[in-house]
Order: structure tokens, then sequence, then C-alpha cells
């Protein structure tokens, strides 16, 4: 432990001292309590009376079996079940031990120094150590093998230092209070350095459940991986499932015909128009879960050219609060998602750790006042281009509604649906005026606005062009702090430049409805959808 490390620091998600996080969460002498050991040694005893094989269909598949070149969804992946990296998540997506069972940070925090998990392995029974710790950031970290999206959950770490063979410790570029939640199994996988040249193959991970077969939009098949360190409250080792056969269906109505079939056991979605009548229908046979949050949904401005940019001044400004008033949330919640999603006001919903109660909306439906504003502007005459993506229904839907919205106030605008590749080329080109789109649920903050809303971002400059000294000086300060209700309260000022400055309208937060057969006991997704949690999801359920 380097001289400057602070023994007493706080973690980001929970605000817990060390020594109380670790208590709370298996790492140190009291985690046998809640079912995770310290060590991987604890005897892996099964339990006599659960098991079986789940046949588990999902709405996508992953473009790849390389865990670093590309990332296993954690909501409907099917091979995010083999997952894990040096931080687990619970229910609540707060970070919890993982391959890693103990941190400390120093007091400049560009220092994480890691104790990992003796004992354990990956899926080939090779030892999960130092070395092996240090590849996987290593290999995640080549711009040529990383998928972008994991290279940036890890873009600050300047060095991995092998300490002793257990220990290993992570030198920042810049401070950051944010690494913990940004090392968890979703997106920053870790995988035997023995598997690289099989990788495309056969990947050998770390999580719950090892690899068996794949074919990519058909057959995912995982068995239960028996050196997995997690306990139930009995001792008794987890997961109980002796097997998974993901069956991911792009539509709807296929995957939940699948269910009613009895072809699958658990689906991860189903339509919203199908959900309303689920329960009362079918509360008989299948039991559902509400995921109020699986992503948020907005519309986002083109800041960059047009009519709406920076360019156009005080007149683009006005020209977005008048689209602003000119939709109709009720509407939206009625029309493309049935009564069952949150309107949102920021990016977090109440189900979220990171709700923040007291934002409110700027700018409230009122068709008048679009209209008078756009009129105002000058801007009635100008052509406009709202595009969404083809691949997300709610997306289009949102999309067609909004279109009609803010033509009945007077705009002049079309609706153009395409797929991701077409997209990107016209937010590169600036060939579009809004966006209809929505981004899934970020567990810690910093991974929403350092990506989305900061002017620096690769993904800001592509997509709205957003651009505040403001916001930019608050979304650094709130990444180099640990406390997190002084984190909320910088991103909640954040969030109010947001609805003040309209780069985007955040519409609504995306549901899911799961539904399985009474015969899956003990299954419960997070409320993000996630379906492999810390003693939840698929690591507790088994079939009756």
């Amino acid at each position: 432990m380097s001289q400057d490390e602070d023994k007493s620091e706080v973690t980001e998600q929970s605000g817990q001292s060390r020594r109380q996080f670790m208590a709370t969460t298996g790492a140190v002498a009291g985690a046998a309590a809640l079912g995770v050991s310290g060590t991987a040694e604890a005897a892996r005893k099964r339990h006599p009376k659960r098991g079986g094989t789940l046949r588990f269909s999902t709405r996508s598949d992953s473009r790849g079996l390389d865990g670093h070149r590309n990332y296993y969804y954690y909501v409907s992946h099917p091979l995010a079940a083999t997952s894990m990296g040096m931080f687990d998540l619970d229910l609540k997506m707060n970070p919890k031990p993982g391959i890693a069972v103990e941190h400390t940070v120093s007091k400049d925090m560009k220092t994480y120094t890691f104790k990992i998990r003796k004992g354990a392995t990956f899926h080939d029974g090779s030892p999960i150590d130092a070395n092996s710790v240090k590849w996987n950031f290593d290999r995640i970290q080549d711009p040529k093998i990383g998928h972008s999206f994991t290279r940036s959950s890890i873009k600050d770490v300047n060095r991995v230092e092998i300490v002793d063979n257990f220990t290993i410790r992570c030198h920042l570029d810049n401070p950051s209070g944010v690494l913990i939640p940004s090392l968890t199994y979703y997106p920053v996988q870790f995988m035997s350095p023995n598997s690289a040249a099989n990788a495309d193959n056969h990947p050998i991970g770390a999580g719950p459940f090892k690899f068996v077969s794949w074919k990519k939009y058909d057959k995912t098949i995982v068995e239960r991986n028996e050196n997995w360190w997690e306990t139930d409250d009995q001792g008794n080792a987890l997961p109980y499932l002796d097997k998974i056969i993901g069956s991911p269906k792009k539509e709807d109505r296929v995957r939940l015909t699948a269910l009613r079939t009895g072809e699958v056991d658990l689906i991860e979605n189903m339509a919203y128009t199908d959900a309303v009548g689920f329960k009362k229908k079918y509360g008989d046979k299948f039991n559902t879960w509400d995921v109020p949050q699986v992503g948020t949904g907005y519309l986002g401005f083109n800041l960059k050219s047009g009519p709406f940019s920076y360019s156009n001044g005080a007149k683009g400004k006005m020209m977005r609060q008048a689209a602003a008033h000119a939709i109709n949330h009720d509407a939206i919640h009625q029309a493309v998602f049935s009564g069952l999603s949150e309107k949102a006001r920021g990016f977090y919903s109440k189900a979220s750790p990171w709700f923040m109660p007291e934002l409110e909306r700027k700018y409230e439906y009122d068709p008048d006042k679009a209209r008078f504003l756009l009129k105002k502007s000058g801007g009635m005459d100008e052509k406009l281009v709202l595009t969404s993506r083809d691949a997300y229904a709610y997306m289009h839907q949102t999309g067609e509604i909004s279109h009609a919205m803010l033509t009945e106030a007077g705009f002049n605008i079309s609706h153009e649906i395409h797929p991701y590749a077409v997209l990107k080329s016209k937010w590169k080109k600036g060939e579009y005026s809004i966006d209809s789109t929505a981004n899934s649920y970020r567990p810690d903050p910093d991974r929403w606005f350092s990506a989305n809303v900061i002017s620096t971002s690769s993904n800001t400059k592509l997509r709205t062009g957003f651009n505040n000294p403001k916001a930019d000086k608050l979304i650094i300060e709130a990444k180099a702090t640990l406390e997190m209700s002084k984190r909320k309260e910088l991103y909640q000022a954040v969030e109010e430049i947001i609805n003040e400055e309209l780069p985007m309208i955040y519409t609504h937060f995306i549901p899911l409805t799961c539904a399985a057969t009474q015969n899956l006991m003990g299954y419960e997704p997070a409320f993000n959808g996630p379906y492999s949690t810390q003693r939840a999801g698929i690591r507790t359920a088994y079939m009756a």
C-alpha cells in the first residue's frame, strides 16, 4: 500500500467507508452471512433439490464471442451469464465484490489498489491472479482488440502494477471517483489468457456459468460453473441451475408465443400492447416482473448545424423551446408505451438510486406557446428532418407521434426511419434536425454524462454537439468526487442546464415486462433488466 492511500475513503455508489463496503458485500470475515466467500475455497455444497435447465428467450444477441472485442449486454444477451469483472452488481446496480474483494483509494484519487479473490479460477481452471488481471486490462486497452465501449470504461487507467500474486495497483491519468462502477462485469468482463487464441470460437470467462456453444440468433448453451464462489444463506453453492439454453428472438410476438406454447420458460420482454392485459389474462399460468427503466428515451437536437443549432443564436434556442412545448408526454406514454412508462425529467427514474426528485421539466406541453414561439423565431418555413432508428419500435413510434405533434404546432418537418449505419452517417454530416433515440441505463451517472453530455466526448460531438462550459465543469467535478450525495447535487445541476438549454428533451423511461412459467422459482431481474446479479436472477433461480 502506498503511503498516500487513505483507508477511510468512501465508495462512489453508497457513500460507505471502505470497511463498511467490505462488511456489507462479503469481502471480510462477515461475508458468509451474505453468501459471498472472501476466497473461493469455501465448500461448494450443491443444494439437494434445486437445479434444472432454463430455456430463456431474449430480444437480442451478442455480435461475437470474444468478450473483449465484443460486449455481452447484461439485459438481453444470453452470453452475459458467463461474465464477471473486478466487481459484481446487486439488484439496485450497486457495485459489489467480484474478482476484487477489497480496494483502497489514494487521497488524490489517482491510485487504486485491489485485492484479488484467492482461489478463484477461470472456467478452464486456470487461476485468477494479478498476472491474469493485468493481462485483461492490457488486452482491453489495445485499440486493435478492445471494443470502444469497454475501452472507454478504463480509459483513465494509465498502467497496472502487480504488487504481489493477489494485489494489483491501477495508476490513473486523472483523479476519478468512478473507477469502481467502471470495473463491473458489464462491460469490463474478464477472460482466461489461455483463451485468447480461440476466443472467437470458445471464450473462457469467469462468471457463474460457462460457455458450451453458440449459434448467433439461434441457440446459446451455457452450463453451471462448479467453481463459482457465491453461496446462498445456507451455504449451498450458487448458481442452482445446471444449464441455460438461450434462444434470442427479435420479434416480440414470436417470443411471447414461444412462452405460451411451452417452447421457453422465461422471456426478457413482450410488446407493450401485450403486456397490458397479460397479467389479467394469464396470471394463473405465468409470473411477470415489471422492469421500470431499461433505458431513457429522448429527442436529441442537432446543435452543430441547421435551424436548431448554435449558429442560429437566440432563434435556434427559441425553436428548441417551441419544439419542447409541442411534445405531449402523456400522449407518448399512452400511444407508445400503453401507459406502462414513466415520464422523464432527467436521465434517472424513481427506481434508481440516482433519482433526483426535485428536478423539474422547464418547458411543459403547451401547443399554443409552441406556435407562438415558433412564429416569433421565424422558423415556420425552415425544412426540418426528424430521424429515428428502425431496430427498436419505441424509437420510431416516438418519432412518429413527435412528428405529428411538431407538425400540428406548425413545424415544417419530415420523419425518416433508418438503420443505425445510415443514422450514423447522417449524424456525421449533420443531415438531421432532431433524433428520436434512447440510451440504456447506466449504473453510474458518469457513463451517461461523460459520454453523451460533456462537450469533449466523441459521442456528443457526433450527435447533439452540445457545448456548455458550466455543464462540462460540473461533470468533471462530479467524476473526481467520491461522495454520492455530493455527486448527485452536481449531476442535478447539469440536468437543470440540459432542461434549460435543450440539447435534448427527455421523454420517457423505457420499461420491460418479463414473464416466465410458474415452475421457474427464485428468479428476479434487476430494476433495469439485468438477469444475473449478486444472489439474485439466474443465480438463485431453479426449475421446480
